[in-house]
């Protein structure tokens, strides 16, 4: 791993670095027009399949799962069929010939998605005509890996290698949950998705009215570094932080473990990547009423389909406005608010099977109470509604491009622009006077970000000898300027026994903090997926990044900057045996720019983190299903810790060297059975210590780091019958014991959370569901600052839906 710093070098760095880059995208785009004319005479790009020999059915759907296709066909023309199946490596051209063998069936690909099957003769007059002379409509089987819209288990994915991989092929671990389970867990947020994923603590300051989701994983912060839309970073900025609504999303994917080999600076817990909604062939007309608890009133509608008779031109349009209360209720029945209004449209351009640009915007505005903070020994809330207030405002605008020049060649560039605006308005207890009283002060947090990300990616299918390539070139950039005010100042104190709210409280006019921040990123990266046999895989790969962060602090008159570099690499192994069965075992790095100067005015070097990790991956032939279990091992160094002289008191500077170690077990299991069946289960230990601190810390657990979790989801959809059409579910969250400080003073008890769901198909087109969170009410902490200052956890809520498709 190589480091670079240093503020004199800078500029020049940067320049240096920026030409390069543009010099290698331009070179990267003459390389494969040169490319293009001979890579057809070439051996068609190959990948390796295993689809065993048996009925048709069962080897088309293994075929659809294993290339991520939809394959097509009319049930009749494959029933009683057998296939030969396909093993080692082929073009999907060369698999379904070898599958369709002997079948008299032929294939064709209408698009880029889809492969058609269909009998190679004319049907036979009058076989599909009843007695009365109509005409028998014929069923129409879809098989392929699918995006999680009917089923909890989603076999392929983007996130683990920029590639549209096979799950069992990445080694790493990756949990994806979909549409289907979105339903039916009927998700608020995207915290809420991710509450039965292993690995992942989330809502750590309990639910946030200003709308953050608070997670962890694997023991580190995925907040602020971590967090992804649609593969592109969402930058952010002191309180600014993007944010998604659930409802606009097709699935979320989470990559754990150290993932700055593709994705640059990310903490060494991994990243949650959110997929959007994307326009379809298919029209889409969808909308959906809420209502419940805390007066949570909700509207969301999802229009979409194709423009023109081809199809080459689609939309999709996803809306949301809420007006809602929270749990949170002051003493003189004030609700604190949780209002939201979404609206998220995109057009796909796709004039042909090689060629898709997909543009897309967002504009969201939320507007809430601001932080809830609470008195424990008298759950008093510290805030006052006269006062607190958040408001955020972003915009967002952006496109997907992709183009495949041939069977080796294939490039794509995402870009995406976006604006937030926020403001805060919050009251904080700094101590308690003589006679018992909280100690008020006011903050305000008024901050703008301008964030832009773009990732151009080359990607080449080829041979070398025996050995097949899955060879990613990648050059990224971000660039985000975020301007910061902070006011502080004083407001009336607070008796907690007998509250008064509602008083008049001044606006905080006394600055401490007022600086602009810009942040420059430049990645270069590269990753070959090998396959060394039939069933070993290789998976290598190597990022350099650059990073300027510039400060200009308008209150000291000072302009810190921040010049880094750093290398981080993956590589992998991966053995799929013929059963389903793939061990895997990988090494991956991480980093995090470490902001500030120390005491000799330099900046430090970037955090590292680094991984073993080992695991099984098995997916049943036969069975959609997907089962997991991984060990993991986390190191990451160069964290920021106090200096201390010569006699042990501390510069009030830091030194980058504190270090902590998480190492843990996940299991995770998940299955869609055809009988109406499906489950999503996990379990984590997470053993997580620091290692190296100066704070007197080593030996104790990082704080809100629980070291048991275990979550299950069971659903049952009756589809015959009397009950045809109702679905009932429910599931149990445990999280275990961890502690509101790193001193391990304050301990905050675990707890078991149980979620039910119901949901009936009265008419074809329409839909009424019920999910309630936390039945039975259970009041909990998630963390504590210290003994009297918590946060509280979800309280029971029901919401009931109504959804009309037309």
């Amino acid at each position: 791993m190589g480091q670079l710093s240093g503020n004199g070098r800078k500029t020049n760095d940067t320049r240096r670095a920026l030409i390069a880059a543009l010099m290698i995208s331009t070179s990267l785009g003459i390389a494969i027009g040169m490319t293009q004319q001979t890579a057809s005479a070439q051996a068609a790009a190959q990948t390796n399949f295993s689809v065993n020999a048996g009925p048709l059915n069962q080897a088309l759907m293994s075929f659809g799962r294993q290339t991520g296709l939809q394959v097509t066909y009319l049930a009749s023309i494959a029933a009683g069929k057998s296939s030969p199946g396909f093993s080692g490596n082929g073009t999907r051209e060369q698999a379904l010939a070898s599958i369709l063998r002997g079948s008299g069936l032929t294939y064709s690909f209408p698009n880029a998605t889809t492969a058609a099957i269909a009998a190679s003769g004319p049907l036979v007059p009058g076989a599909n005509v009843a007695a009365d002379g109509s005409t028998l409509l014929e069923t129409i089987t879809v098989n392929g890996v699918g995006n999680g819209e009917n089923t909890y288990v989603v076999t392929r994915s983007a996130t683990g290698t920029k590639t549209d991989a096979p799950l069992a092929e990445v080694p790493q671990s990756i949990s994806i949950v979909g549409r289907k389970q979105i339903e039916a867990q009927n998700a608020q947020s995207v915290s809420e998705i991710l509450r039965y994923v292993p690995g992942v603590t989330i809502e750590t300051y309990g639910p946030d009215p200003k709308g953050y989701d608070w997670i962890l994983m694997r023991g580190f912060n995925a907040q602020s570094t971590s967090s992804y839309l649609d593969g592109l970073r969402q930058i952010s900025s002191g309180y600014s932080f993007f944010r998604t609504d659930p409802y606009q999303l097709q699935s979320v994917e989470v990559l754990r473990g150290p993932s700055s080999s593709l994705y640059g600076q990310s903490d060494a817990g991994g990243i949650v990547n959110k997929v959007s909604k994307k326009p379809t062939d298919t029209p889409v007309r969808e909308v959906e009423l809420e209502y419940g608890s805390h007066q949570r009133a909700q509207v969301g509608f999802d229009l979409g389909g194709p423009v023109n008779d081809d199809k080459s031109i689609m939309y999709r349009v996803t809306g949301v406005a809420r007006n809602s209360n929270t749990q949170f209720q002051y003493p003189d029945g004030t609700d604190i608010g949780d209002d939201r209004f979404m609206i998220a449209p995109s057009i796909t351009w796709a004039p042909d099977s090689d060629t898709s640009l997909t543009v897309s915007g967002q504009a969201l505005r939320d507007k809430s109470g601001g932080t809830v903070l609470m008195f424990t020994p008298t759950n008093t809330l510290i805030g006052d509604h006269s006062f607190n207030n958040s408001v955020q405002e972003q915009q967002t605008i952006g496109y997907e491009f992709s183009h495949r020049f041939n069977d080796t060649w294939t490039v794509r560039q995402n870009l995406r622009y976006g604006r937030a605006d926020f403001t805060l308005d919050n009251l904080l207890a700094t101590g308690m006077d003589a006679s018992g009283n909280l100690i008020r002060g006011t903050r305000r947090f008024d901050e703008s970000l301008d964030a832009l990300t773009i990732d151009n990616q080359a990607q080449a299918n080829f041979d070398t000898g025996i050995f097949a390539h899955e060879l990613l070139l990648g050059l990224d950039y971000a660039r985000s300027e975020a301007d910061v005010k902070r006011y502080r100042g004083l407001a009336p104190s607070l008796d907690p026994s007998n509250p008064v709210y509602g008083v008049s409280i001044p606006q905080p006019t006394t600055a401490f903090a007022d600086y602009e921040e810009t942040y420059q990123q430049i990645g270069l990266y590269a990753q070959d997926r090998i396959n060394l046999t039939d069933n070993l895989i290789a998976t290598l790969g190597g990022r350099y990044d650059w990073v300027d962060i510039d400060t200009a602090n308008r209150l000291s008159n000072t302009n810190p900057s921040v010049d880094v570099g750093n290398f981080s690499g993956r590589a992998g192994l991966t053995y799929k045996t013929p059963w389903g069965v793939a061990p895997y075992v990988s090494y991956a790095q991480s980093f995090v720019p470490n902001t500030g100067i120390s005491s000799s005015g330099n900046s430090f070097d970037p955090s590292t983190g680094r991984q073993w990790e080992v695991g099984v991956k098995y997916e049943p032939v036969g069975i959609d299903a997907l089962f997991t279990v991984a060990w993991f091992d986390i190191v990451k160094s160069n964290i920021l810790t106090p200096e201390r002289n010569g006699a042990g008191v501390t510069t009030g500077f830091f030194v980058a060297t504190g270090e902590v170690q998480s190492r843990g077990v996940e299991v995770e299991g998940k299955f869609s059975l055809g009988s109406g069946w499906d489950l999503t289960s996990s379990y984590t230990w997470t053993n997580a210590e620091i290692t190296r601190d100066n704070s007197g810390f080593v030996g104790k657990t990082p704080y809100l780091v629980p070291e048991h979790q275990a979550s299950a989801w069971l659903n049952y959809t009756v589809d015959d019958g009397m009950l045809e059409g109702l679905s009932i579910g429910g599931g149990v969250r445990y999280v275990g014991d961890s502690f509101g400080d790193n001193a391990n003073t304050v301990k905050v008890d675990g707890r078991a959370l149980i979620d039910l769901g119901a949901s009936y198909k009265v008419t074809e087109n329409a839909s009424f569901s019920v999910n309630a969170t936390n039945v039975f009410d259970k009041s909990y902490y998630t963390t504590c600052e210290d003994s009297v200052s918590c946060y509280e956890g979800d309280r029971r809520s029901v919401i009931g839906r109504l959804k009309v498709n037309f």
